[in-house]
């Protein structure tokens, strides 16, 4: 069998209904700027090339067309932060945010995470990478009313009583073995 070379996610593509609507929300609260705007030349509806990094020319796709009523289909789209505070930054923007809907956090072992849903209904998640692994699924509670030092050895402390526990370089060595890295 032939080996998969290197790859790795591009950008999402969505369907929305109200393409203006969608771009707003998007520069507005998660910083995305647009890079292109048009419609495809065989037809469809117009597109918006949306982007935060000087070296992806699109990281999000709008494509105008999805009929009202008609429930999105993506399941999640995940937007990685550098720290804690990063996070607890974009808490305060989308809680503040009328357009942002049924907020939650929960660290995953793996990662903090908040989840929100975007005008139309697509679940956002902002997340921090932490140095530690458990079996997913996992949630474990944490909020901003405590400190980042706080929020991280309360999670440490929940993860290490699980039997499943280990640090994620740990995790990435015997994975490294699975992948044929």
């Amino acid at each position: 069998m032939t080996k998969v070379p290197y790859l790795q996610l591009g950008h999402v593509g969505i369907y929305v209904e109200d393409l203006d609507r969608m771009i707003r929300f998007y520069e507005r609260v998660m910083g995305y700027v647009v890079n292109d705007r048009g419609r495809p030349p065989n037809g469809g509806g117009e597109m918006a090339f949306m982007s935060r990094n000087l070296d992806e020319h699109h990281q999000l796709v709008f494509v105008a067309g999805r009929p009202k009523g008609v429930p999105s289909q993506i399941v999640q789209m995940s937007h990685k932060l550098r720290s804690l505070a990063d996070l607890r930054t974009m808490h305060e923007i989308v809680a503040a945010e009328r357009e942002a809907t049924d907020i939650e956090i929960r660290a995953h072992g793996i990662a903090w995470s908040m989840y929100f849903k975007d005008p139309e209904g697509n679940i956002v998640e902002c997340f921090v990478p932490s140095p530690w692994y458990v079996h997913a699924p996992s949630a474990i509670p944490f909020d901003f009313t405590v400190s980042d030092e706080e929020i991280f050895e309360s999670t440490r402390k929940a993860l290490q009583l699980r039997p499943d526990f280990k640090s994620f370089e740990a995790w990435k060595k015997e994975t490294a073995v699975r992948m044929g890295a």
